[in-house]
């Protein structure tokens, strides 16, 4: 492995620092160690084929993107809006729109009523196109003014994306309804007279994402359909993408990964707010030196690996109750479902709790006949927003199987009775893009049952089969969070009873416990 060498300069401030005394000055943040990507300018017949091929790549590499609209652009090209609206259908790699302005305005330059008719049509326009609302707002030019955000809250918008020069830190990612995640890295930029645009190689790029990463906790690299387009003297493109430059990109992507940060959308940075970041006050100025031009972005890169590595830039977990399950695949199941082709032939009669189970609930869980959330042929006597995860704390034979009191969470809160099950109706939390469910743990599965390692663990989940399902909910659950059969990315975690909101999911809450026939 090379030797990793330190810019001359960070060993000479690290000496005089020492020698003043301040070296262990730190600055503490909070850190998803997650990267997004954002694309901006996505609009009708220009670059159309570019635009495509980009948002095809981050697929191919099955990377998550945000892509914002511009509303006055869009709608008629049907290569993109085909593109997009095929996209949307997937939820891994996830394909996140947001608005980008009407006529990618200054906004700044405008009254807050006008900022807000302008950012009401764009929203009306995607939901028209696309049957979608967004929540995130790209701001055109990365310009805004205080107006700017109150128009924003105004549509109910939750995001916030401008640039880190123009909206200053510091950046809440936790316990707020409005987020704001500026790009702080981009693919590429317009020259300082303006005649002519650059993109750069990833070393130069990952430099930043670095940067942003020790000094705000995440990283939004912004990139332009014109950054993989080829160029032309002056602000001329073809619509043909520059394969060097894609090249470039599936380098950067992997660096990120290989590092090992994680690819999310902007929105889902919060829910990937799981660590600290603690780093010395004096490696601001490398940064200051990067920004300039005064170190190299390879001599940026070695600084903070190195200093990663000797521990003077520390990132650790936050002690967190229950960890966040993220991109895990949910399915869905009903109570009284028979066995057929898409279960495996197993049917849900009995769950693996209660062998009498549809007589408890009071009736078969119809998923296609609904009063809102519950059945519409009767009221049930247990929670209609259940869920099954693959791990059961009884064996085959009703023993309790070797493992629970180590694995589970809760373990040694109680003395546990042998016939009492540790898990059944215990509470999680599910969320879908900004829908969030709460449901009581009722069955185990989908078709794993001993999966420790996924379910109170950060494995993976061990089931193969319908994509590799972590998580089975109910009809109820299904239809809060908008979920469509078999193409569902969700995000779950435990939650004590104290912690439950009030809403549909208390109306009925499940006490019942272990029931077996007398045989």
């Amino acid at each position: 492995m090379p030797e990793t060498l330190i810019p001359l300069k960070t060993i000479l401030v690290l000496l005089f620092l020492i020698s003043i005394g301040v070296v262990n000055e730190a600055y503490a943040v909070q850190s998803c160690q997650c990267v997004a990507f954002r694309m901006d300018d996505i609009q009708d017949y220009w670059l159309d084929d570019v635009q495509i091929g980009v948002m095809s790549e981050f697929q191919h590499k099955d990377v998550n993107l945000t892509a914002g609209i511009i509303g006055n652009y869009f709608g008629h090209d049907q290569k993109i809006v085909g593109f997009i609206t095929d996209s949307l259908k997937n939820d891994s790699p996830k394909l996140v729109v947001a608005n980008h302005g009407w006529n990618h305005e200054h906004f700044e330059t405008f009254s807050r009523d006008e900022q807000s008719a302008l950012i009401h049509n764009t929203n009306q326009k995607i939901l028209d196109t696309l049957g979608i609302m967004p929540n995130i707002f790209i701001t055109p030019y990365n310009t805004m003014n205080n107006d700017t955000v109150i128009s924003l809250l105004e549509n109910k918008m939750v995001y916030l994306s401008a640039n880190d020069t123009q909206d200053r830190p510091p950046y809440k990612m936790s316990d707020t309804s409005f987020f704001r995640f500026p790009s702080t890295a981009k693919i590429g930029d317009v020259s300082k007279g303006g005649t002519s645009w650059t993109s750069y190689d990833h070393d130069t790029t990952y430099a930043q994402v670095l940067a942003s990463l020790v000094k705000y906790g995440f990283a939004v690299v912004l990139l332009h359909p014109q950054d993989y387009a080829n160029k032309h003297p002056g602000l001329v493109y073809d619509n043909a993408i520059n394969q060097t430059q894609i090249h470039e990109l599936d380098l950067l992507i992997s660096e990120i990964q290989n590092d090992g940060y994680k690819l999310v959308s902007l929105d889902d940075i919060p829910k990937n707010v799981h660590y600290d970041t603690q780093y010395p006050k004096w490696l601001d100025k490398n940064f200051e030196w990067f920004a300039k031009g005064e170190i190299t972005s390879t001599e940026l890169i070695n600084s903070v690996k190195y200093l990663q590595t000797t521990k003077t830039i520390q990132t650790g977990l936050v002690s967190t109750k229950y960890p966040w399950h993220d991109d895990i695949r949910a399915t869905y199941f009903w109570i009284g479902e028979s066995a057929d082709s898409d279960n495996q032939y197993i049917s849900n009669l009995s769950s693996a709790w209660d062998e009498d189970w549809v007589h408890h609930y009071g009736g078969v869980d119809d998923p296609k006949n609904r009063d809102q959330y519950m059945p519409s042929a009767f009221t049930p006597k247990e929670n209609p927003f259940y869920f099954a995860l693959p791990y059961n704390d009884f064996n085959d034979d009703g023993t309790r199987r070797a493992d629970a009191y180590s694995t589970v969470y809760w373990a040694g809160e109680k003395q546990w009775n042998d016939s009492e099950s540790m898990l059944k109706n215990r509470w999680i939390e599910i969320t879908k893009g900004d829908k969030t469910a709460y449901a009581q743990w009722e069955d185990t599965g989908p078709f794993v049952y001993d999966d420790s390692n996924y379910v109170f663990g950060d494995a993976s989940p061990s089931n193969d089969v319908n994509h590799g399902a972590g998580l089975d909910v109910s009809p109820a659950v299904k239809d809060y969070l908008s979920l469509l059969h078999g193409k569902n990315v969700v995000s779950w975690r435990f939650v004590d009873f104290s912690d439950v909101p009030d809403g549909p999911w208390k109306d009925v809450i499940t006490t019942s416990q272990v029931f077996h026939f007398e045989h």
